[in-house]
């Protein structure tokens, strides 16, 4: 079980994928480049990557649930 530091809550609207503010820079709001077999397999356990629009930074998503998004390192 991943820490609760290594989480970061998003927004589902639609398809699209909304962090309500990135985590590294804080710009606000942000849309995740993110295909829905990527999402479907973070679901299931499978490691993704997602690189920040806004500032290029990379999250490596080690899980996903219906609220947030789990990564290897710590966003909090």
């Amino acid at each position: 079980m991943l820490d609760f530091h290594h989480s970061w809550p998003y927004e589902r609207v639609m398809n699209d994928i909304y962090f309500e503010e990135c985590p590294f820079c804080h710009a606000s709001p942000v849309l995740i480049p993110i295909k829905k077999k990527a999402v479907d397999e973070a679901f299931e356990g499978i490691k993704t990557h997602i690189v920040m629009p806004c500032c290029h930074e990379k999250i490596v998503v080690e899980s996903m649930d219906s609220d947030y998004i789990w990564a290897s390192a710590a966003l909090r």
